[in-house]
């Protein structure tokens, strides 16, 4: 098993569709076990930070199924 985290910057008006554009591409060729999502946020200065981090397999989808590299 692998993780990969991903890290953005969050602030007013945030967009998600960049991030989850990111790690779609990521996931496509890999068996995902799990996805936690982590936000910290100070709301003073509406300001913060989003952590994703994915745990996976490498795998490569043959005959449709999936095979551990």
């Amino acid at each position: 098993m692998k993780i990969k985290i991903f890290k953005d910057f969050i602030g007013d008006g945030f967009d998600t569709v960049n991030l989850e554009n990111e790690i779609n591409n990521f996931i496509k060729n890999k068996k995902v076990i799990d996805i936690k999502q982590s936000v910290i946020y100070d709301n003073e200065i509406g300001q913060g930070f989003i952590t994703m981090t994915v745990l996976y397999e490498n795998t490569k989808k043959i005959d449709n199924d999936y095979k551990l590299l």
